[in-house]
């Protein structure tokens, strides 16, 4: 019977890059054998039979595998505790990481009763409501594995890759922790969060990170805003496997940090899903949603996810962390770009939309804020939150139908529309509105209501850009023209038809056409 452990021994794998997916797809298909016939095969015995990761390697992640379960399950005493008015942060902190140092030899709960902290016979009670909050969760991720090797596919290819990262890196999904009970008022003053590291040797911190984390934190502000509000702020309860820097900023979806992956000391853009949005299936979907869709690219001009999954209360994404800023900032600074620049990042964003098409998906909301341009000048396309992916029998089940999806400045007539069925030209249509608000500084249609901006993009043709900067070409006034047609029958057939249209423009106007990708 496939086990937690299972679960966790790939996901550590693939979190390392220790093992890619069709090496893991390789085992489970092992597993999914020996399983049907009624045999027992644990993944870590059928990645060894195969020698698909070398024993040494093997045996230090059973270990880990040992430390994970004991971490999750001393690291929610903690917090329970806590709950409870045992200990307040400061001393509760100390003995963690007391425990942790020293190897977890002695249970947290034996601490609480040498410190004078709980009584003997209040120990075994507090672990079985941990043990209440950890076995749905646990069981949901073993259920991912069973349903992966209930239908694992006969070869190899891009499917099958993706069903198995979902079955260890997105199972814990449907059992995420449940917030612990009401906690009491909390201290006015209080040191870092509970921070729990894997093994000795595996963190990415430093008196740097130390700095870092002491300068963006004020005593007692994030525990009474959590006992406040009902929430814990992420930083309070750390993702496990990542340190949190920073905050980058909020959004409707969430709020998104600078963190460090402690195993492979990689820097990340880590969003996390509030728990009023988590609770509500809708939210949750869209936020899934995101995660698929972005695993399916892998392009220069999209931003990478890395990781996606559940840790005790939180759901999140691990990103690609980019160093440069938002179209839209660089905009309010410049007011509009040069017509060559301008051409150059709309042919970057047709080709993260070329690789968009070709994994099957529409983004649904191109425009400058979702694109980061690097020091280095290159696009890329960001924030898939309300994506459709093309081949996913349930899309109706995440957007209501009839209902608009986009940002009104930017949106296709179609969209405007509330029509379902849509597809890459929609994202055509968004970068034309995009390479005219960046050559002239301004979107071709506003109002006093979104309802009046819909409207102009149903019925009113976009106006050619030279009538607010006379000094365009005529060529890019043809391309700007030709995405923002009404009819998308009319628009470009694909993002690599603007590929090569933008191509020959930039080679018109006395360079080398870019190579296309």
């Amino acid at each position: 019977m496939p086990s937690y452990g299972d679960v966790v021994t790939g996901r550590l794998l693939l979190k390392e890059e220790a093992i890619s997916p069709e090496a893991l797809w390789i085992a489970v298909r092992d597993m999914a054998a020996a399983w049907r016939a009624g045999q027992d095969l644990s993944l870590r015995k059928a990645l060894g039979n195969r020698y698909l990761v070398p024993a040494q390697a093997l045996e230090a992640t059973r270990k880990n595998v040992l430390v994970v379960e004991r971490v999750e399950r001393e690291r929610l005493l903690a917090r329970l505790a806590f709950a409870e008015g045992l200990g307040d942060v400061d001393a509760l902190r100390a003995m963690f990481e007391e425990v942790r140092r020293e190897g977890f030899r002695d249970a947290l709960g034996a601490r609480l009763v040498q410190k004078g902290l709980a009584r003997p016979e209040q120990v075994p009670g507090l672990y079985e409501r941990v043990d209440q909050v950890l076995a749905p969760a646990r069981k949901a991720r073993v259920d991912g594995l069973i349903a992966l090797l209930e239908r694992i596919g006969p070869q190899f290819d891009a499917a099958q890759a993706a069903r198995v990262r979902a079955a260890f890196e997105l199972a814990a999904t449907d059992g995420a922790f449940p917030p612990p009970p009401p906690r009491p008022t909390p201290p006015a003053e209080r040191a870092a969060p509970l921070v729990v590291e894997p093994e000795k040797g595996w963190s990415g911190g430093g008196d740097e990170l130390e700095q870092t984390r002491a300068d963006l934190r004020r005593p007692g502000d994030a525990l009474r805003s959590a006992s406040e509000s009902g929430e814990i702020a992420p930083e309070d309860c750390p993702i496990y496997g990542y340190e949190i820097v920073r905050e980058l900023g909020k959004g409707a979806m969430g709020v998104v940090y600078k963190a460090r992956h402690v195993t492979t000391n990689r820097m990340t853009a880590l969003k996390i899903l509030p728990l009023r949005l988590a609770a509500k299936t809708q939210y949750l979907e869209r936020f899934k949603r995101e995660a698929m869709a972005l695993m399916r690219i892998e392009h220069d001009n999209v931003v990478r996810a890395y990781d996606f999954g559940g840790s005790e209360d939180y759901y999140y994404l691990a990103l690609e962390f980019v160093e440069g800023e938002t179209l839209d900032k660089v905009l309010k600074r410049e007011t509009c770009l040069p017509e060559r620049r301008a051409l150059e990042l709309a042919l970057q964003i047709a080709r993260g939309l070329a690789a968009t098409a070709g994994a099957g998906l529409v983004h649904r909301d191109v425009k400058p804020e979702n694109v980061i341009v690097t020091p280095e000048g290159v696009a890329k396309l960001v924030d898939f939150g309300i994506v459709k992916l093309l081949d996913d029998p349930e899309e109706g089940t995440v957007t209501i139908a009839g209902t608009t999806v986009g940002t009104p400045f930017y949106i296709s007539p179609e969209q405007a529309r509330g029509e379902e069925e849509l597809d890459i030209r929609s994202d055509l249509y968004a970068l034309g509105i995009t390479l005219f608000q960046l050559t002239t500084g301004k979107v071709p249609f506003t109002g006093k209501s979104q309802g009046a901006i819909l409207v102009r993009h149903i019925l009113e043709e976009v106006p050619d850009p030279r009538t607010l900067r006379p000094d365009l070409s005529e060529d890019l006034a043809g391309v700007v023209r030709k995405l923002t047609r009404k009819r998308r029958e009319d628009r470009y057939a694909s993002p690599q038809e603007v590929v090569d249209a933008i191509s020959q423009v930039l080679a018109g106007a006395g360079a080398p056409a870019p190579t296309p990708v």
